[in-house]
């Protein structure tokens, strides 16, 4: 009988919460923000939470408080999914998505066209999904798809004078240490560092011992985009670290290219700190090129090609190199050569987590051998 009550006041909350839901968009078409035929068609696309997904954004009053309800609800019926996030008491975790393996060889193709045609020594690493490392904060007889497979195909399929980092193996060494944020997909600084080691010396330098840094907490009360999913606050925010050393190198200046026009940068922007996603601290937000110069005085220049992930490692980059161009996958939509003139580097590092290199037109500018828009092939 106790049962039988719980659920019906359990399918009440439920059905209240949707009605709720449901009725926000109602008023958002009322009140004139979608049409009634865009309201119709995405009513035809989705089902159950997925209509609430389509009426509900961001200009809707009181958006986060139905995020927030959502995620209770769905935690309610005993789902710990909301999205393609699962949600633990020690951290949220992202589901990996399936990879497509033929995209990823055609991006080894184009990693090695780029590695013949230029001849500059490479190296590069693929950043796993904390929720291969992290299996035991999944929920129980739960089981998501691994990119550790295609991944390692992925490092068979480049020219073998690459060198290869699998930062899955150097991470999951390290798995008790905080090397990923609780609340956001990507590395800490500190997980950063683990993986610049192990590449900073397949690149030919001695790494800065870590007993050699000083850790600054710029920031402690960090929300990161897993959060913004469900906003589930019961997991503890995360600390944004800052690595310094003594008798480090400076950065001297940092210029960033939209692909129109050059600004100046910041190496680190503090204006984010006042809010609670501090993504946008290294380097700014995404941007095509990003020109780093510092004082080390080696002559020794860098090509980095990176998305997300490997903004964190960049401040360990900087001891070594006099200058550093970067490249952001997520912005590249040109060939390469219209950027930079590649043989003005004495070295290329390649650093993206698995869903990037999973993206082949990104990849495919490497090769610099795209036609442009009405030009014909021979």
């Amino acid at each position: 009988m106790h049962k039988k009550f719980s659920a019906w006041v359990l399918m009440a909350i439920l059905l209240a919460g949707t009605v709720w839901l449901i009725s926000g968009g109602v008023f958002k078409i009322m009140s004139g923000i979608n049409s009634n035929e865009a309201f119709s068609e995405n009513i035809k696309l989705t089902s159950g939470w997925n209509v609430a997904d389509a009426v509900v954004d961001d200009s809707l009053p009181l958006c986060d408080k139905t995020l927030w309800l959502r995620t209770k609800l769905t935690l309610a019926t005993g789902s710990k999914k909301v999205g393609d996030v699962y949600i633990n008491k020690e951290r949220l975790l992202r589901e990996p998505a399936v990879l497509d393996e033929s995209s990823l060889l055609e991006t080894a193709e184009y990693i090695n066209s780029f590695y013949l045609k230029y001849s500059i020594p490479a190296c590069m690493t693929a950043f796993p999904e904390a929720a291969e490392i992290y299996v035991e904060c999944l929920p129980e007889n739960v089981t998501v798809p691994s990119q550790l497979e295609q991944m390692d195909k992925l490092y068979e399929n480049v020219d073998s004078k690459i060198r290869t980092v699998n930062s899955y193996h150097v991470l999951s060494t390290f798995k008790e240490d905080y090397i990923y944020y609780r609340t956001d997909s990507r590395c800490t600084a500190n997980g950063a560092y683990f993986v610049y080691r192990s590449l900073i010396r397949k690149m030919g330098y001695y790494p800065v011992p870590y007993d050699h840094w000083t850790i600054s907490h710029m920031k402690n009360d960090v929300h990161g985009n897993l959060y913004d999913v469900c906003l589930y606050d019961n997991v503890t925010p995360d600390t944004l670290d800052v690595y310094t050393c003594e008798n480090s190198s400076e950065i001297v200046s940092v210029k960033n290219f939209d692909g129109n026009y050059w600004h100046e940068g910041a190496f680190y922007n503090d204006s984010v700190l006042g809010y609670g996603n501090t993504e946008s601290y290294y380097i700014g937000e995404p941007c095509l090129l990003t020109e780093i110069e510092t004082n080390v005085e080696n002559g020794k220049n860098l090509l980095v090609f990176k998305d997300s992930y490997g903004d964190s490692m960049l401040p360990f980059l900087t001891q070594h190199y006099a200058k550093i161009d970067v490249i952001d996958m997520s912005c590249l939509d040109r060939n390469v050569s219209e950027l930079v003139e590649p043989s003005d580097y004495q070295q290329v590092l390649i650093l993206c987590d698995a869903d990037t290199f999973a993206n082949s037109n990104s990849f495919k500018f490497l090769a610099d051998n795209n036609i442009k828009d009405g030009e014909k092939s021979d």
